[in-house]
């Protein structure tokens, strides 16, 4: 078994994950584009694709920064957080899963918390004493059913107060309309992604502007930016 070797970065208050083998490449045509594409990779001597390019639906105003650069990603602005991301687990609305990555059965208990004055801010959590709610909150047992199968982001793990909170690969809505904030697509490419995912692979996913996908050649090298 090949062993990996794993570092971790501290940059402005992200932690950047290195040593995946697995990788998601999605990629916006400009700044503010809702619709974008998605390849799939795995680390041989260099990153070689892994099944079909394939169309995913980004934030209502496209894409914001994790740090450094203007817009910086913001709770409620409707970004997608552009930049390289852990994923780390998987949810769904059945009870159990063959996904490989940990598993949240999405039932009516289960909630991510989005209210930035709370402490437990951008994290998942179950709450059975309804009276403990904050005054924000996502219900993961949605009624439009785009949670019935997704993965979470590991954008904003420090929990930054206000850089925005509970990022998930999801399914698309039923008219494909933009998302909050969140990468969606259709669900027969979003079920193979999640099987395919493993986290002694330590998933990772790269979302960048076309014009800016280069500069992760190199870490990336056999990645492909068109």
């Amino acid at each position: 078994m090949m062993k990996i070797t794993l570092a971790f970065l501290l940059i402005g208050g992200y932690s950047f994950l290195f040593g995946a083998q697995q990788l998601i490449v999605v990629l916006s045509p400009e700044l503010n584009a809702t619709k974008a594409s998605m390849q799939r990779y795995e680390k041989k001597k260099i990153w070689e694709k892994v099944g079909m390019k394939t169309a995913v639906t980004l934030g209502r105003s496209g894409l914001g920064y994790a740090a450094f650069k203007e817009p910086l990603k913001n709770e409620g602005d409707g970004r997608s957080p552009s930049g390289l991301f852990s994923i780390m687990s998987t949810f769904g609305y059945d009870q159990n899963s063959t996904f490989k990555l940990p598993y949240w059965h999405a039932d009516d208990n289960l909630y991510c918390i989005d209210d930035i004055n709370d402490s437990r801010y951008n994290r998942m959590l179950r709450i059975f004493d309804k009276s403990v709610l904050p005054s924000s909150y996502e219900v993961m047992h949605r009624s439009d059913g785009v949670y019935r199968y997704g993965a979470v982001i590991g954008y904003n793990d420090m929990a930054q107060k206000g850089r925005g909170s509970c990022i998930f690969i999801h399914l698309n809505h039923s008219d494909k309309h933009p998302t909050s904030g969140c990468t969606a697509m259709d669900e027969a490419p979003l079920l193979e992604v999640l099987k395919w995912l493993e986290p002694q692979k330590n998933p990772q996913i790269l979302q960048v502007m076309k014009s800016e996908c280069g500069k992760y050649k190199e870490e990336f090298e056999g990645i492909e930016c068109e």
